[in-house]
């Protein structure tokens, strides 16, 4: 009987030891910049894609303090008419830091969405390039469907383990092509944990 007492003492002893010595994983804090887009465009650029670097159908885009999540402003891309049906807009993060992100990192886009669009909608990508070379690339496009007509909404994209070694991550939010109406983006995070 004390020999099980004394195992048991051990076992409870050794189980207590772990419990207080582990550590939950702490989110970090959000590696993009503005993401309240609470200072115009610091921190964002937005493009077109390479075939179509005028902006054929019109897109509009800016700050605004037509809608937002919090606190008073948000980003807008408007197109009224999607003349080519393969052209997009984008706004985009270029200057994350990844020596903050260790490997095997979980990576979370998350963004606050209000919409009226028709057509594609819109998706939010993580992409990762290695000496010019896409590497890493996760998207909801194809995945959930982002468009209709909805007030501010949370959405995410995932990458599961972050690798390592990548010279450039950037995030974007997509205006899909043949998309029109209008779409404002607020509360952008991007956090490991």
């Amino acid at each position: 009987m004390k020999l099980f007492s004394s195992v048991t003492c051990l076992l409870l002893s050794s189980i207590l030891l772990f419990t207080a010595c582990k550590q939950e994983a702490q989110p970090q804090a959000p590696l993009i910049t503005n993401g309240d887009i609470e200072q115009d465009f610091k921190g964002w650029f937005v493009g077109y894609d390479f075939q179509h670097p005028t902006n054929p159908n019109g897109y509009a885009s800016g700050v605004t303090a037509a809608a937002a999540s919090s606190p008073q402003h948000s980003l807008i891309i408007n197109c009224n008419q999607a003349k080519n049906d393969s052209a997009f807009c984008y706004y985009g993060q270029d200057k994350i830091n990844t020596s903050a992100i260790s490997i095997g990192a979980k990576l979370t886009l998350n963004v606050k969405i209000k919409t009226n669009l028709k057509g594609r909608g819109v998706s939010l990508v993580i992409r990762g390039d290695k000496e010019n070379k896409q590497v890493l690339f996760a998207s909801t496009a194809g995945k959930t469907l982002i468009t209709g007509t909805q007030e501010f909404t949370a959405y995410s994209v995932v990458v599961d383990s972050y690798p390592g070694d990548i010279d450039n991550l950037l995030i974007f939010l997509v205006y899909l092509p043949g998309t029109t109406g209008y779409v404002y983006f607020d509360d952008v995070s991007l956090v490991a944990n």
